[in-house]
């Protein structure tokens, strides 16, 4: 058996581990404000040429705030993990997630439709935790409660899966990009671990589309091949070619 000075001096060693964690959130913490704050200046600081002369480095000090809130939640997740003891408190923070990023799950007539607050990053990214794992655990709870409820969880085998991409209308439309600069393979992943059978190109289609609303969003939509049609013909037609 541990003595007592033993387990106290563990005791010791992880409370300082802890303190370590949280001054690395603090000094996290502070590069975020640093950034909103520059970001505020310059914003407040526009003319009548700020869109086209200010954008960018707005842009970039924007996303600056953005990664800095990615490695700051990503510390607070794993210090989390290393703090809570109690599972029922530990499975309602996860559950909280779901909510706190706005993933919404429909399934109805054999189409699901996946509801993310974000646009799918470009391909080449470092960082795309931000979009996977809050979407792998929405999707794991909401596969749980329809199997405690004894409802289908439906599985694809020849299927089309289609992104809708909507940007909002009130910024440049220069943020719009190629549909194949955009990450799929990572999101398909995800998706597939729940929903399809495969991820073979023989029995899986995807369809991009673009179009400008009041705010970023994307849509998965996932349906078996032969309602592919009917969908677009229904959900497509009144769809703009191009912004105007």
């Amino acid at each position: 058996m541990k003595s007592n000075i033993t387990q106290n001096h563990e005791k010791g060693d992880a409370f300082s581990k802890i303190g370590q964690q949280l001054d690395d959130v603090q000094k996290t913490a502070g590069k975020l404000d640093l950034s909103v704050a520059e970001a505020r200046t310059l914003l407040s600081a526009r003319t009548k040429q700020y869109i086209n002369s200010q954008y960018e480095n707005f842009n970039d000090l924007i996303l600056e705030a953005a990664r800095q809130s990615e490695w700051l939640t990503e510390k607070m997740r794993r210090l989390v993990l290393e703090v809570t003891f109690d599972t029922r408190k530990y499975e309602a923070y996860k559950e909280d997630l779901i909510g706190i990023h706005g993933i919404e799950v429909a399934y109805q007539k054999g189409i699901m439709t996946i509801s993310l607050p974000f646009l799918v990053p470009h391909r080449k990214s470092d960082y795309t935790d931000y979009i996977y794992k809050p979407l792998y655990t929405a999707l794991k709870h909401w596969c749980m409660k329809r199997e405690d409820s004894a409802k289908e969880v439906p599985q694809y085998e020849c299927c089309t899966v289609c992104f809708l991409h909507v940007y909002n209308a009130d910024l440049p439309l220069s943020r719009v990009r190629d549909h194949d600069n955009l990450e799929e393979k990572h999101i398909l992943d995800v998706v597939g671990t729940f929903f399809l059978k495969t991820d073979n190109g023989l029995y899986l289609n995807s369809y991009h589309t673009t179009s400008l609303g009041e705010e970023d969003r994307t849509y998965l939509v996932i349906m078996e091949n032969e309602k592919f049609p009917g969908w677009l013909w229904e959900n497509m037609q009144d769809k703009p070619v191009c912004p105007g």
